[in-house]
């Protein structure tokens, strides 16, 4: 596959990806609101008799959160004074971590020159991203809708390997 071709397949797997989440997020609503209708807490899935999947809403448990900050800090503080730790604001934190400059894969702050030697610089991967143009997702959804292409010619490969050939 050359890379347009490569360019084409991609969008419109996006584009599918996209789709497929929106259903996916709608049918669970839908599920949702059907188990309730009837008191049902799961459902099997068939396909031709045979029951290929379980689908259940899942109540997961409650887990507790702190709603004061500070009033954690001073309970914590007048029963384990050892756990109580000093930190920086994450606010300044963000400021000094942007304010830096890279020389050499070293970190100096710029309004002192200094070295930051407890500082470094990640590197990251570089990624593919899909951007449409204007009318691009509907030139697609258009060639979906007119039967031009399909989702299994996008996916023709991991569909033969979902099904082991």
């Amino acid at each position: 596959m050359n890379l347009r071709e490569l360019a084409f397949q991609l969008s419109a797997i996006t584009l599918i990806a996209d789709a497929a989440k929106e259903a996916k997020e709608r049918l669970r609503r839908e599920f949702a609101a059907a188990l309730e209708e009837v008191g049902a807490d799961a459902a099997k899935a068939v396909l031709e008799g045979e029951e290929i999947a379980k689908v259940s809403l899942v109540h997961p448990k409650n887990s507790a959160e702190v709603l004061s900050e500070k009033a954690l800090v001073e309970w914590v503080k007048s029963n384990w004074e050892y756990e109580i730790v000093e930190s920086v604001r994450d606010s300044f934190r963000k400021h000094i971590l942007d304010s830096v400059e890279n020389v050499d894969g070293k970190a100096i702050y710029p309004r002192t020159g200094e070295v930051l030697d407890f500082i470094h610089f990640n590197t990251r991967d570089p990624y593919i991203s899909t951007r449409f143009k204007d009318g691009g997702r509907e030139a697609l959804l258009g060639a979906f809708r007119a039967g031009a292409l399909s989702p299994s010619e996008v996916m023709s490969e991991e569909l033969l390997m979902a099904v082991g050939q």
